[in-house]
């Protein structure tokens, strides 16, 4: 990465505003910040820009409104994802509940009966569950208020990625370590049960491509193009006695390597 981007060499990344010393020059990530500590580091120093994702700004944004009108929250995502935890501290602020939908059947157990609930989804959550948990509410006629907050590029990179992964002996995940990842990983091995995830190509193992006539690599939202074309034409070299064919793309770009 700073071979290709030198610039990078004088980039240091703050976990925490606590970290944050007086005059440095920041960016803010896409995660973002709650108000409050977004508040602390504008206050001690100069914030150069913020690419706060405009999907979880929604979300948030969601969740506080429904819970100042009165609603609890179930979100379909991870119990341990960072939006999940924020929804967690919007709800207790504004005396709600917070829920975590890992599967569909989750929704079926909340007391939507007796309590006002919406119904979000984590930003880069699997979408394949939102909708099966979309069927039940409406094939159970619960009472349960619906907004939907997903981003739009994990819709298609969890399509892409399945159609890849049907269609393919293994598939190879290059993962970033997000949750976005986590999603399309929980997709493919609906369809594939050859799932490799990885986080460089020095994790392959040539073993993985026995009797495999066809390889899909498809990466996390945070991993470059160049990474991934860099891992095909790896598992090309390494299947190049079988002959093994390799589709590799981010996986809403995909294109077919001879």
């Amino acid at each position: 990465m700073l071979l290709r981007y030198p610039g990078l060499a004088r980039l240091s990344v703050k976990h925490g505003v606590d970290k944050i010393t007086a005059d440095e020059r920041l960016v803010l990530g896409f995660h973002g910040l709650p108000p409050e500590d977004k508040a602390i580091v504008e206050a001690k120093a100069d914030l150069l820009d913020d690419l706060t994702c405009p999907f979880i700004e929604k979300l948030d944004r969601v969740v506080e409104k429904h819970a100042k009108e009165g609603f609890d929250i179930a979100m379909v995502g991870s119990p341990d994802n960072h939006h999940l935890r924020t929804a967690r501290k919007l709800a207790a602020d504004n005396g709600r509940r917070c829920y975590a939908i890992v599967k569909a059947q989750d929704i079926e157990a909340l007391p939507s009966a007796e309590r006002q609930i919406v119904l979000v989804g984590e930003v880069t959550g699997n979408t394949e569950v939102f909708h099966q948990t979309l069927d039940l509410i409406n094939a159970r006629k619960l009472p349960i208020k619906v907004r939907k907050t997903m981003c739009a590029d994990s819709y298609s990179r969890q399509r892409d990625a399945s159609d890849l992964a049907k269609r393919a002996d293994v598939v190879v995940l290059v993962d970033d370590g997000g949750d976005g990842a986590r999603s399309v990983f929980e997709v493919c091995v609906r369809v594939n049960a050859r799932v490799h995830r990885v986080k460089d190509k020095d994790e392959i193992d040539p073993a993985w491509l026995e009797g495999a006539t066809s390889v899909a690599v498809v990466g996390g939202i945070l991993i470059p193009d160049w990474t991934v074309a860099d891992i095909a034409e790896h598992l090309r070299t390494l299947g190049a006695q079988g002959s093994p064919s390799t589709e590799a793309g981010r996986p809403s770009k995909s294109r077919m390597s001879p």
